[in-house]
């Protein structure tokens, strides 16, 4: 992207020019760039991330919301402001955390999110009642996707996926952040719930 100053003998200009230029203001400067056509395939891939990002998404607006319990408080929120790499917020670094959880060999593919979802989906049934009920009681709900992955994504499997975001970042130290998500039990999914809200 070109930096420019006084475009077109102006002092700003915004726009495009034919099918060639776009000239914007970005973070406070005038610059020119390149038109291209937008483009949204809508592919098979594009939906698995899609979806996979909308359900992280919902977790991460759990961690910021200030109408749940007091979660700007919280020791999940705190763990991330405090932990998050220098120039990058909180919630886009746990984000990266979960699409970590979700990459293999640098390319983001469907296996990945299917694998986390059959690891989920074959946890005994008290745990994911525990999961189900704590994602609940945060506002959590179930969601699909309109195309790639359509299946329906439960709100403790949004929970199940935040618990990754936090262990992929090792966001605390203790338990049950230190141990694979898959092997929590009752008492780690509430404590980690709790944590979401409060700083226990």
């Amino acid at each position: 992207m070109a930096k420019v100053e006084g475009p077109l003998f102006s002092l700003g200009a915004r726009g495009k020019i034919a099918d060639a230029m776009v000239f914007f203001p970005w973070k406070g400067r005038h610059v020119v760039r390149r038109w291209l056509k937008p483009t949204n395939p809508q592919s098979t891939v594009q939906g698995y991330l899609r979806a996979a990002l909308k359900a992280i998404g919902k977790f991460i607006s759990i961690v910021g919301n200030t109408s749940v319990g007091d979660a700007l408080d919280s020791k999940v929120y705190q763990a991330a402001t405090s932990k998050a790499t220098a120039g990058l917020n909180w919630n886009a670094w746990l984000g990266a955390g979960f699409l970590d959880a979700l990459q293999a060999g640098n390319t983001y593919v469907t296996g990945s999110l299917t694998d986390m979802v059959d690891v989920y989906s074959s946890l005994n049934t008290t745990d994911l009642g525990a999961w189900a009920s704590e994602a609940t009681a945060l506002g959590l709900i179930d969601f699909a996707f309109g195309y790639g992955y359509t299946t329906n994504i439960p709100a403790g499997l949004q929970l199940f996926f935040g618990a990754h975001a936090c262990y992929s970042q090792s966001l605390i130290a203790t338990a049950p952040y230190d141990t694979a998500v898959g092997s929590w039990v009752v008492a780690d999914i509430t404590n980690f719930a709790e944590e979401l809200t409060t700083d226990a």
